[in-house]
């Protein structure tokens, strides 16, 4: 590339050449001139960029099977005579390679007899495996992706090889390998998915260079090795914009800020998506646990920036990096279980995944961003067409198995025909007010205690013995309901019981409804984001809960709040303490509720800053709480109301 640049500054200086110069000119050394046009826009030259296709051996044979062992059972009936009387069936097909060979191995069984009539005479039959040693080359042109046999290993049902042949595997053998090399694999689909996926992640300012290096992939090296066959696509990407600097981030606009928003909530369908796709597969502990910690951390980072009015799409793509750094390899071994659906398009998605994660190493100057297109074309490239990511608060019962969240156990109260009457509309319908014509589907109605269940809990003005003998039953029911159901560990159930007023405390004070403008209305957070007397937030535990029930009935709020509070004492905080309450519960507690407030992020941040003696005074004020709850005085010491 830098010889083709040469070659363009050249045919610039020649034509300048073309317009006369006055005798008396200086003279400028021609060494000197061809510097300076190198320097001038002509310096901005392509940086040849390599994207891989990698096929590990268990989606290569998956393709394999999808292509070639079509018929019942994932077997290939290769030879098919005389109604049957001569046949040779490929069975239970394996892939394994390294050092440029990839190894085919199949079961074999032949049948071969002597037709006459209806029957067959004579038959003959043999089982056993074959193993045909290929090499891999692609079709520059059709991007086919063929193999050529190097060698091939005949081999008897107790696994000796089989060094000489009789009549009829001379007749039948030659057949039988030919097959094998019929195998291909198209990959002009994952390289069309893929220019398709990276088109949109330029931004508008660089779609001609996003074209050009769109027109210059091409084929690379193949290479073979244990982990599979590795196709690389080269590309010259162009440097479109400078650096950026290090001058302060400039203020969202609001159209700027609407667009951010959009992107964020279609990267989080993408991720809802996938984590919906894979929980349904058979996933170790370890694995389950990657996709909680993926969702939470994700969702609560984004909590922390969306009043950031300089956040932007690098905040996006960063997370969908980190994402993917994180979760490719659960993606890769659990993909390919869906009976249904196209292997190829699990291989687009891993290799336009994979390409972003080049591509974003460029850096800035060459343009490359996360858009809304893209996110969508790589949930079609898993799902097909008819996949849309749709940012909605509807329950997703994959997730609420994932987490084991079943708050909506107890009988639901007694539904209104709308919203309580007395409330603020406005409130009601969306204080995020952009999401208003779908966070309150119909459906969800059904599910809404009625105006006299929710004016019962309207907070007193002072603080009133009998409201906070209520409330304190609701979350007794709620706590002792989830220590039975997930069988909480009888050395933790009296701490966890302890908890879950101190965190109702801290959050709310008690209250799941406050009377504003003179009109009774759900508890929402300052940052607009959390709701109810546990303050459960909307967007981290959007699908788990039903929001509409999360703002309107205590009962319900109550009861996801505790399971929030088991998930952090058991799934992370016990991982530091184990089953056994340490010597100071305060130390527990604090972690638990920084856990509840900042996500799964917040084990290690909390441990470091418990190490350095620099609480937040978050900590500090939920100790005392914790305390009072725990010594059983917290009812004489509220303050708040």
């Amino acid at each position: 590339m830098q010889r083709a640049t040469l070659l363009v500054c050249w045919g610039v200086f020649q034509h300048a050449n073309l317009f006369p110069f006055r005798y008396d000119m200086p003279r400028i050394p021609l060494f000197a001139l061809l510097s300076l046009l190198l320097w001038l826009p002509c310096s901005a030259a392509a940086r040849e960029v390599s994207i891989p296709i990698n096929l590990d051996y268990q989606i290569l044979q998956a393709l394999i099977i999808q292509a070639s062992y079509t018929d019942p059972g994932q077997t290939a009936r290769v030879v098919n005579e005389a109604d049957g009387c001569v046949a040779v069936t490929l069975a239970n097909p394996g892939v394994t390679g390294g050092d440029g060979i990839v190894h085919f191995a199949s079961d074999i069984s032949v049948f071969v007899g002597t037709p006459l009539g209806s029957n067959c005479m004579m038959p003959y039959e043999w089982s056993g495996s074959i193993i045909v040693s290929q090499t891999p080359k692609l079709n520059p042109q059709t991007w086919e992706l063929a193999f050529d046999p190097v060698d091939t290993k005949l081999l008897s049902a107790d696994g000796r090889v089989i060094e000489s042949f009789n009549l009829v595997w001379e007749r039948l053998l030659p057949v039988v390998k030919a097959y094998f090399s019929s195998f291909s694999i198209p990959l002009d689909s994952p390289v069309n998915d893929l220019k398709r996926f990276i088109l949109p992640m330029f931004s508008a300012e660089a779609q001609q260079q996003a074209a050009q290096l769109l027109d210059s992939i091409r084929p690379g090296e193949i290479s073979v090795d244990e982990r599979g066959v590795r196709v690389i696509l080269l590309a010259d990407a162009v440097e479109v914009v400078p650096a950026e600097s290090d001058a302060e981030l400039e203020t969202l606009s609001e159209k700027e800020l609407y667009s951010f928003l959009e992107l964020w909530e279609t990267w989080d369908s993408l991720l809802v998506y996938l984590i919906s796709f894979l929980a349904e597969k058979e996933l170790s502990d370890d694995e389950q646990q990657q996709l909680i910690d993926l969702l939470l951390d994700t969702r609560y980072q984004f909590v922390a920036k969306i009043n950031d009015p300089a956040a932007g799409n690098d905040f996006v793509r960063d997370q969908f990096i980190e994402g993917w750094q994180l979760l490719s390899g659960i993606f890769r071994n659990h993909l390919l279980d869906s009976p249904s659906g196209s292997r190829l398009g699990y291989l687009s998605f891993f290799t336009a995944a994979d390409a972003l994660m080049v591509l974003d190493e460029l850096g800035p100057a060459f343009g490359v961003e996360i858009s809304r297109n893209g996110l969508v074309r790589l949930a079609k490239m898993v799902g097909g067409e008819s996949v849309e990511l749709d940012y909605t608060p509807d329950v997703n019962q994959t997730l609420q198995r994932l987490f084991d969240a079943h708050p909506g156990a107890n009988e639901p109260p007694e539904a209104p025909s709308g919203p309580p009457q007395g409330s603020d509309p406005t409130s009601f319908y969306d204080v995020l007010n952009r999401l208003e014509h779908f966070l309150f589907p119909v459906a969800y109605a059904a599910a809404s205690p009625s105006f006299s269940e929710i004016k019962s809990w309207q907070p007193p003005n002072s603080n009133d013995a009998d409201y906070f003998s209520r409330v304190g039953n609701v979350l007794e029911v709620a706590s002792t309901a989830l220590a039975i159901r997930r069988q909480l560990p009888k050395a933790v159930v009296q701490f966890y019981r302890s908890m879950i007023p101190a965190v109702a405390w801290q959050e709310s004070c008690f209250r799941q409804f406050i009377v504003k403008d003179g009109k009774l209305t759900y508890l929402l957070s300052y940052n607009q984001s959390s709701v109810g007397i546990m303050q459960v937030n909307e967007r981290v535990w959007r699908g788990v809960y039903d929001i509409q029930r999360l703002r309107w009935d205590i009962k319900y709020n109550a009861s996801a709040g505790c399971e929030i509070v088991d998930l952090y004492l058991q799934k992370y905080a016990m991982k530091t303490y184990g089953n056994k309450i340490p010597g100071k519960p305060d130390n527990l507690a604090q972690m638990v509720y920084a856990l509840y407030n900042g996500g799964p992020s917040q084990h290690k941040k909390f441990l470091e800053r418990k190490k350095s003696g620099k609480l937040y005074d978050s900590d500090l004020l939920f100790a005392e709480k914790f305390e009072a709850v725990k010594n059983r005085s917290w009812q004489d010491a509220v303050m708040c109301l």
